[in-house]
């Protein structure tokens, strides 16, 4: 088990409770302690060790990944509509998945879900179209490692982070058309009422730096201030929308509707079929969100795909769980042995997720929200657990790893813990040190 570096380890739970709670009420945006009829620790104060070895092979994982499943994705961004739709992609994305922003990365910030088992990282999920968990490495694990005079593991990440989200801006504004000769305008957009998310979006655009120096306008607004048009996005004020950054998934943005039945989100997406506005993260990334790419990448994998070099199918096979459409292949018999995973394709927050075998349930999330989507099986792998500190006291966490990738780069790294085998949005957010 990982080695938890309690803050003071001699306090009592009173104390520790009262430590943490002054701690985290020094950065008020932040969600350390989350709202609701119950309040809930989110942030624990504490760190758990990650060792330096750990952390390279959970950032070379990343980046294998990220190179043999962005070729996948933009492979089927180009080829026929079938395959995109047995994924289930929606039929009125499919204009929308089949563009392709030239130049601009395939992500400009996603997730990577990992349990670290005795053979290394074994893929869980990527979330690479509107990733959380953002702030929380790029700033906070900072934060607590400085003041408590902790190593490390995300030094210069927030940097390569606001590279990244130059680059993809940058990319946007050279692939719209007709070409700008003004300066552009780019807004970040999430629900305004939503701290998370809209804290994590305006970190994005503090992430520019000083204004006076940009080639470029940067703005917040809340999703309900857009307006789609014919020929463009707008502000409530007016403004034109270039360049849009979206704390909003692509198959919620699928169903919205005007109060008048004008299918809103289908027009903003045409609006970017037409490059009068580009997104971020870009269509590329809808398709990387997609778990059932993982379940086609292990059936390229399994028949030799020549998409892929032998080193590639090498990666597939050490990092990837064995995934698949189904639970039984073609003549009816089982593909998993023992316990399997089932999920949705874009489910989120860890709704409709069960853990089962053969014959029962092992464990199943109350959050159905999701069973309408296609389903994806995925072998089963026990995740680590450590003991953490929290304000209930000393408890044993499963552990999920987690890894950014930022403009084409493996970047911050951190750790989610649960007591139940399905972690969703409540589980703890741990951050996490290098050893001395």
């Amino acid at each position: 088990m990982a080695n938890f570096v309690a803050m003071h380890p001699s306090a009592n739970r009173e104390a520790h409770c009262e430590r943490r709670r002054a701690y985290y009420n020094r950065f008020p945006a932040f969600w350390a302690t989350l709202p609701g009829v119950d309040v809930e620790e989110y942030a624990v104060y504490g760190a758990l060790e990650v060792s330096r070895e750990h952390a390279s092979a959970l950032r070379l994982a990343t980046a294998r990944l990220y190179q043999v499943m962005t070729r996948l994705a933009t492979s089927l961004q180009r080829a026929e509509d079938q395959p995109l739709l047995d994924m289930g992609i929606p039929r009125s994305a499919l204009p929308y998945v089949h563009v392709v922003v030239a130049g601009m990365s395939a992500v400009m910030c996603g997730r990577f879900e990992f349990a670290f088992t005795e053979q290394g990282p074994k893929l869980l999920e990527f979330n690479a179209e509107t990733p959380t968990f953002v702030v929380e490495l790029f700033q906070m694990n900072g934060q607590v490692c400085a003041d408590f005079a902790l190593p490390d593991p995300n030094l210069q990440c927030r940097e390569q982070l606001a590279r990244a989200v130059h680059a993809s801006i940058k990319a946007g504004i050279s692939w719209l058309r007709p070409r700008l000769w003004r300066q552009a305008s780019v807004f970040f957009s999430s629900y305004v009422d939503s701290k998370e998310e809209r804290n994590t979006t305006e970190f994005y655009r503090d992430l520019l730096g000083p204004k006076k120096r940009l080639a470029y306008r940067g703005s917040f607004c809340g999703l309900d201030q857009l307006r789609v048009t014919d020929d463009c996005l707008l502000t409530a004020e007016g403004k034109r929308v270039d360049v849009l950054y979206k704390m909003y998934p692509t198959e919620h943005l699928l169903l919205d509707e005007a109060p008048d039945g004008t299918l809103v989100g289908l027009a903003l997406m045409d609006l970017v079929c037409k490059r009068r506005l580009v997104v971020i993260n870009p269509p590329t990334a809808f398709v990387l969100q997609n778990k059932a790419l993982m379940a086609l990448l292990w059936t390229a994998h399994l028949a030799k795909s020549q998409l892929f070099t032998q080193e590639e199918h090498g990666w597939i096979e050490q990092y990837l769980l064995p995934t698949y459409l189904s639970a039984q292949d073609a003549q009816g018999q089982p593909l998993f042995a023992g316990p399997y995973v089932v999920k949705p394709v874009y489910g989120r927050e860890g709704a409709s997720i069960a853990i089962r075998n053969s014959q029962e349930i092992v464990e199943q999330s109350p959050e159905s929200l999701y069973n309408d989507q296609v389903m994806v099986y995925q072998q089963y792998v026990s995740l680590p657990q450590a003991a953490i500190q929290t304000e209930a006291g000393l408890i044993d966490v499963n552990l999920v790893h987690n890894c950014f990738i930022a403009g084409g780069q493996p970047s911050a790294i951190g750790i989610r813990g649960s007591q139940k085998l399905i972690l969703d949005d409540n589980s703890y957010f741990v951050p996490v040190c290098h050893p001395f």
